[in-house]
């Protein structure tokens, strides 16, 4: 199966949304690469030319998920934090949750499925708000502990050779990983209360990481001595990659995790004299910072883009280029971004001996017509 049916079928396998396709805003040219999205495509994608600050809204967020939304009545929600299997050492409501030291970041995240459909449209960053995770794990985590079990309250059927059984959406951390003071769980979005369909009223934030892993309507907490091997941690959202070896192609498994680097040309701009301007968004796992970022127009050579300054370790950076006047007709732009850990890969590089679409950070062309 290739990546865009691959794509297709992730996007067909989750709730309904509708999807806006971008046209003239203002001064803004609308693209001529964007297909339309295939039949029974149910998701609802960030138009990425509206990106012009450090958040977007949550209506324009990307919505994505694998079953219903559930509807947790928050008189009644209790958050329950424990160990494996076991009756929940602490329970919590939203009313004492509210009541417990907070944090507020704005972090952006990536969809592992990322890609061409929507325009790379499955993204977007917000500012939340909520209460750290590791002081709520205070003396439930020792020198056992391997792992974070965090459970949604969206139920999700899972299968194992031939076998099907119910489940819940659930994803872990290893303990180092949750403990990082940026983890929280997130009750409000952008300033207001958390919409049901961003996970209301209680997700998990892990700055840095793909989506799969902000879990969303979490109800329990479970600390294990062992190793997480849920349906969509262990089984569905895993990367296979070859590498070359003497002895030929050798493919490998790993769980998703954290993000790679990645940029994207997101809108050209009229500006006065028939000038244009490129703008784009850059983004990582946040362990370094976006060092540059660069252009190429209709496959010359890159060249160097202005980099804004970076307001959130964890947000988007913004960058842009000036295009002088150019020619009517069809043309071609994209951007590679470099950070501590290299430069940004081609499409075929990213893809090269990869068996499975996710964790896609390969160079994005765009093309339009002026």
């Amino acid at each position: 199966m290739n990546r865009r049916r691959v794509l297709a079928a992730l996007a067909a396998s989750v709730a309904a949304y509708p999807f806006r396709v971008s046209g003239s805003q203002g001064g803004v040219l609308p693209w001529s690469d964007l297909e339309p999205l295939p039949s029974g495509t149910r998701a609802r994608y960030t138009d990425l030319t509206r990106i012009t600050g450090e958040t977007v809204p949550d209506g324009e967020f990307f919505v994505l998920h694998h079953g219903e939304v559930p509807d947790l009545a928050a008189p009644a929600f209790r958050l329950g934090i424990g160990h494996r299997g076991a009756p929940p050492v602490r329970t919590l409501g939203l009313d004492e949750l509210a009541g417990l030291p907070r944090r507020e970041a704005v972090t952006a995240f990536e969809c592992c499925g990322n890609g061409g459909i929507g325009m790379h449209g499955l993204v977007g960053a917000a500012r939340w708000r909520g209460v750290p995770l590791a002081p709520l794990l205070e003396g439930l985590v020792d020198a056992h502990a391997r792992e974070i079990v965090f459970f949604g309250a969206d139920h999700a059927e899972e299968r194992l050779r031939g076998n099907r059984y119910p489940g819940r959406f659930a994803r872990s951390l290893p303990v180092a990983d949750a403990l990082a003071p940026e983890v929280m769980l997130a009750d409000t979005m952008n300033g207001e209360p958390l919409p049901r369909e961003h996970g209301g009223p209680l997700r998990l934030i892990v700055p840095g990481f793909y989506g799969v892993s902000q879990v969303k309507w979490v109800e329990r907490i479970e600390v294990w001595p062992a190793r997480f091997a849920g349906w969509f941690q262990a089984k569905d959202y895993v990367t296979v990659r070859g590498t070359e070896t003497p002895s030929g192609i050798l493919h490998t498994a790993s769980a998703i995790g954290r993000m790679r680097l990645k940029s994207i040309v997101t809108r050209v701009e009229s500006v006065a004299g028939g000038d244009l301007s490129v703008h784009g968004l850059a983004w990582n796992d946040g362990a370094s910072g976006i060092a540059g970022v660069e252009v190429s127009l209709d496959g010359n050579p890159f060249e160097g883009a202005e980099l804004l300054p970076a307001a959130h370790r964890f947000g988007f950076r913004h960058f842009r280029l000036a295009w002088p006047a150019p020619a009517p007709g069809e043309h071609r732009l994209v951007s590679r971004a470099r950070d501590a850990s290299g430069v940004q890969p081609t499409e075929e590089e990213a893809s090269r001996y990869k068996a499975t679409p996710w964790e896609n950070n390969g160079q994005v062309v765009r093309r339009i017509r002026i």
